[in-house]
Formats: C-alpha cells, structure tokens, sequence
C-alpha cells in the first residue's frame, strides 16, 4: 500500500479569493501539512477557454489577494512552505500543476469551474472543494478496475485528520451491471482492505453507479466536503 508520504511533489490550490477557495486553501493546506511537503497556491482567474478574458471584462485575481492567502496561511501553519504563483485559465492551473510534479492539484467546486475538464484534463491527482474541513465525507472516485493508490491515500489520509468517513464512489458503464457490479465491488473491497485496516477509525461507505464518470464526479464534487477523483 502507498502512502501519500510518498509522493514528493508539492500540494498545488487553485485559488480566486472567492467562499469556495477558502475552503480549497484549508484542505490543500491540511494535506501538505499531513505529508511534509510544501504549498503552492495558485492564483487562478475562471474564464470560458474560447474567450479573451478581456473581451469578457472577467476580474483576474490580485496578486494581493494571493500575498494574503500566503500570509493566513503561513501564520495557520508555521512550519508549511508555502508559496504564490500566477496561472490562469484551467489549462494554465492544471500545466502548473503538471510542471511543479503536483502531488495534488486542489480546486473549489464552484459554479462556473469546469469540474468536468479538470477531470479529464488533469496529469496529477485532483480534489475539488465543496465544504469545509470537517463539513462532511471525503468522496473519493475509482474507475472500473483501476484504483489509484495515490488517490486512496490522499481520502484516507484527509478524512482521517478531519474526523469524517470516506465514500468510495466507484463507477462502471451500463453493460457492467448485476454479476459484473458484484464482481466490481469484490474487487474493490479485497483492494480497500489494506486501507481498513490502517485507518481503523475512519467509516467507509461504498457504492457502485453505472452513470457517466465525469457527470457523476461533476454532481458530487459540489456537494461533497472534498471529492478526490
């Protein structure tokens, strides 16, 4: 079993200065802070890809907006590294998350954020914020077969140090139904009990849907506290 100790590159946040971000900035800052690396934060601007942000009059984010978060974060956490960059767009948050290594790329589930590109699009593991700390369970998403182990331990560690369960949302197509969700759900508990039994005080739930991937992380990771998918 991975341990997300493992993982060297920094926690990157995607921050806008807006409610969401606030909570994005404490998970991100918590998950560093749970792994011993550092935090980067990441002033991002959400705007339609097809368009000049000028010609859409959109408010890019001041660099003082992010100097503050640097400094509440830093005075919250005195031993986290914590630094600012500017990005962007989604494609500019998630290529700085690419270059920097990210351990973990963490976005707020807001309105208007393309929950569904980020998704597809995103290199490293990514974790949208749609809660505070503790506000609720940590959703972690699994595709079919493929569990990764960076994403397990990313859940497990965070709901463990917020005191809350973790739902494993695991998600197949329409064909893989009755046999195959039960032979999906075997198979996903045989590969969940290392995680069981290192995280005794953490509650699991599990479940099995066969909508569409994207769709369903884009639903959940806006009523999710935190959802890693």
């Amino acid at each position: 079993m991975d341990s997300a100790a493992a993982v060297c590159g920094p926690v990157v946040v995607a921050f806008d200065g807006s409610p969401r971000a606030e909570h994005a900035l404490d998970w991100a800052a918590l998950a560093a802070a749970g792994r011993g690396t550092s935090l980067v934060i990441a002033s991002t601007t959400w705007w339609p890809a097809v368009f000049e942000p000028a010609a859409l009059a959109v408010r890019l984010v001041p660099d003082a907006c992010v100097d503050e978060a640097v400094a509440a974060v830093t005075e919250a956490w005195p031993a986290l590294e914590v630094s600012g960059v500017e990005a962007g767009g989604a494609g500019e948050v998630l290529g700085c998350a690419a270059e920097l290594d990210a351990a973990l790329l963490v976005v707020a589930a807001d309105a208007g954020i393309p929950v569904r590109g980020l998704v597809r699009g995103a290199a490293v593991p990514i974790a949208f914020a749609g809660g505070p700390v503790g506000g609720g369970p940590v959703v972690v998403g699994i595709d079919a077969w493929r569990i990764r182990p960076a994403k397990l331990a990313f859940a497990f560690d965070l709901a463990n140090a917020a005191g809350q369960e973790v739902h494993i949302l695991h998600t197949g197509t329409r064909r893989w139904r009755g046999t195959a969700a039960r032979a999906f759900a075997g198979f996903a508990v045989a590969e969940l009990g290392d995680w069981l039994v290192s995280y005794p005080d953490v509650a699991v739930r599990y479940e099995f849907t066969t909508a569409g991937r994207t769709s369903v992380l884009a639903r959940r990771a806006r009523a999710a506290s935190l959802l890693v998918g």
